[in-house]
């Protein structure tokens, strides 16, 4: 393997990778600010639902749930910027979610054609029944998605040879990669299915500014630095980093 080229592929198959330990940020103050506003519109709708129920209170109760479930969708593209992903212009934000597994979209998608009809059509308000079952959704959908609000921002992982590190930003997306890997687990050349990254100068001390791949004789394995080379090279570590926030 030629040491001078700096993009290389990994395996993109991570379905035996096990995450050996992780790390977050939390929430800061506007995260919290964000996520409780999205709270007050259910608890809103909710209030409505319970101690009102003529027409008036039930369209109120309609624009409160769907102002939840926005106001969510915006805290969600702050931090996970869904504009970058080509698939949000013709399926939305909610189909990204769908995407990544943390979602089912059908009902939320029925509930805001629902909200449009009543607010700007003049529609009538659906029966209370409906509504209960609209609010039930929003619920649901607010605790899958309450884990994505405190996303992680490093993980440790085992993945069959490789031990391994990674940063990750969500917005952008990029990973930030560290490791050991096995020949098997690395390309210099483009396959089918596999995360294309650019690799960086050793930051280990015991190889620290040396090119990677650097072969390590003692072990047979390549240690690695480097990054995705964009997002689509992420996802298999974005979609591994989703599954330890669920």
């Amino acid at each position: 393997m030629a040491k001078s080229k700096h993009t290389w592929w990994l395996d993109g198959d991570l379905g035996e990778l096990v995450v050996d330990g992780f790390g977050g940020t939390g929430l800061s103050a506007d995260d919290a600010a964000m996520k409780a506003r999205a709270q007050e519109s259910l608890q809103h709708a909710e209030y409505r639902l319970d101690t009102h129920q003529n027409r008036y209170d039930l369209i109120d109760a309609v624009l409160a749930l769907k102002r939840s479930m926005q106001t969510r969708l915006e805290h969600l593209d702050v931090i996970y910027g869904f504009k970058q992903y080509p698939h949000a212009k013709t399926h939305g934000w909610l189909g990204v979610l769908e995407g990544w597994g943390a979602v089912r979209q059908r009902m939320l998608r029925r509930m805001n054609r629902l909200r449009n009809a009543v607010e700007h059509d003049g529609a009538d308000p659906p029966s209370l029944d409906e509504c209960e079952d609209y609010r039930e959704v929003v619920w649901w959908f607010l605790k899958a998605t309450s884990p994505l609000l405190e996303p992680i921002a490093d993980m440790d992982f085992i993945w069959g040879r490789a031990r391994g590190s990674c940063d990750i930003t969500y917005n952008p997306l990029r990973i930030d990669l560290r490791g050991n890997f096995a020949p098997e687990q690395l390309s210099d050349s483009s396959l089918p299915g596999w995360m294309e990254f650019r690799t960086m100068p050793a930051l280990a001390l015991k190889y620290k500014g040396q090119d990677t791949p650097l072969y390590v004789k003692e072990d047979g394995r390549y240690y690695v630095c480097g990054h995705s080379a964009d997002w689509v090279s992420a996802q298999p570590f974005l979609k591994a980093a989703l599954s330890v926030m669920e």
